[in-house]
């Protein structure tokens, strides 16, 4: 799995150019000889990238060789990825613990790299000891950095939601993008499958009546309070979405 993550002004799905947060990942070469289906790719979506809202928009394309997700975030939305102080300073993170959240939760996927681009700061850094950079390049009337992390050269994937990149803001980013002061919020949409908490169930055997016979036993779908992902994650998150996702599942381990 690869990750790219870049701030700026991108053509929207149905609504034309947009300044816009956008985050794309891509599943590829899977190894054993198969490559997802169209459908396979759009229930990846429904799993890991549901929900929906006025400033948000997801899509999903299933090519030869890999499946890959798209999502745009644009207006205030897009503080979940960037904060602004009154005095210019700019920090900015993708959501990385949802990441790889997403790729530990499957048999066999690998978070190889991740990209990040952020157009409209300037006297930019890195954090997090990126395997490559490449700050403050300058593009006509803003500036543009670049940080890497390649795991083949040798990087650590960034695993926690701290800023990855911070700098002094443009007024491009304030102007042309639209951005505002104001600190992180919550990344929703995607809901998170992680974070759901099944409904209680209670097993006949262990109900009112046995209660009362004083058979105090416990089965485990009598407490069932989370995502139990430890025992499988990737059938146990696409359970949550329905039968249909679970072929991705079940083709994974096969």
């Amino acid at each position: 799995m690869t990750a790219n993550f870049q701030f700026g002004e991108y053509n929207v799905l149905g609504q034309g150019a947009k300044p816009a947060a956008y985050l794309t990942l891509v599943f590829s070469e899977w190894d054993n000889g198969w490559n997802l289906t169209e459908q396979e790719c759009q229930e990846l979506v429904s799993t890991f990238w549901s929900g929906t809202g006025p400033d948000y928009v997801v899509e999903a394309t299933a090519g030869s060789n890999d499946c890959q997700i798209e999502a745009y975030y644009m207006g205030e939305a897009r503080h979940a990825f960037y904060s602004l102080d009154e005095a210019g300073h700019m920090q900015v993170r993708p959501p990385m613990a949802y990441l790889n959240l997403i790729a530990s939760s499957f048999d066999n996927v690998y978070f190889e790299r991740l990209d990040f681009y952020v157009t409209g700061m300037n006297n930019a850094h890195c954090n997090a000891s990126p395997s490559k950079e490449d700050l403050n390049t300058l593009l006509n009337i803003t500036h543009m950095s670049i940080c890497m992390w390649d795991v083949d050269d040798g990087a650590t994937i960034p695993a926690t939601d701290e800023p990855l990149m911070e700098g002094d803001v443009e007024d491009y980013f304030t102007g042309k993008l639209a951005g505002t002061v104001g600190p992180f919020t919550e990344l929703s949409p995607p809901v998170n499958p992680f974070t759901i908490t099944p409904a209680p169930t209670t097993d006949p055997a262990t109900g009112p009546s046995a209660t009362a016979s004083g058979d105090r036993s416990e089965t485990s779908g009598s407490s069932s309070t989370g995502l139990l992902i430890g025992i499988g994650a990737t059938t146990a998150v696409l359970l949550l979405v329905g039968t249909g996702a679970l072929v991705v599942a079940l083709r994974r381990r096969k």
